[in-house]
């Protein structure tokens, strides 16, 4: 007398195929997570810059003699130096140096590209303004008519896939 029996249960090809499913959910989970941290990085970055022009505006606001008579104007390019005035309490003497608004100027470009070179990779500035007659003046030391706005434009690079580093930038126009 002979019994048959009926296995029940998976295969080991049912085993694998499962495997390879999972694994490719799992490949693709990772692709995604990779994406969001670079786009997260990205974000970072572009916040950091657009902060930083909101801090250069702010500080040619607070020199407003400065901002008028040019102080400010130019390109501050990559590795540019510079030296501190010692125009405010609580860098590195106790007692600040009495300023004039050029300066100031010297100071505050100083002291923030010392805080753009520390938060956004490979950063530059430009700062130009613009009169009311459309006339552009980017020179430094060249006054700018009270009523003028200033443009800041952030410049900075970034990862782009397989384009690699590309140079991206952002603007801020403001009337000082």
């Amino acid at each position: 007398m002979s019994i048959i029996h009926k296995h029940s249960g998976f295969s080991m090809v049912e085993v694998m195929i499962a495997v390879f499913v999972l694994a490719i959910g799992l490949l693709g989970v990772a692709g995604l997570q990779l994406s969001s941290i670079k786009n997260n990085h990205t974000a970072y970055v572009r916040t950091q810059a657009i902060s930083l022009a909101s801090n250069l505006a702010d500080r040619m606001r607070a020199n407003v003699g400065g901002s008028l008579a040019g102080n400010y104007l130019g390109n501050i390019a990559l590795n540019s130096t510079g030296t501190t005035q010692n125009c405010a309490l609580g860098y590195s003497t106790a007692t600040p140096n009495v300023c004039t608004a050029s300066q100031l100027a010297a100071d505050d470009l100083f002291r923030w590209f010392e805080l753009a070179k520390a938060s956004v990779p490979q950063t530059s500035a430009s700062i130009t303004c613009t009169t009311p007659a459309g006339v552009l003046i980017t020179a430094n030391g060249t006054p700018c008519p009270i009523t003028s706005k200033h443009t800041i434009t952030i410049t900075w690079s970034e990862q782009a896939g397989t384009a690699g580093l590309v140079s991206k930038s952002t603007s801020l126009e403001f009337q000082p």
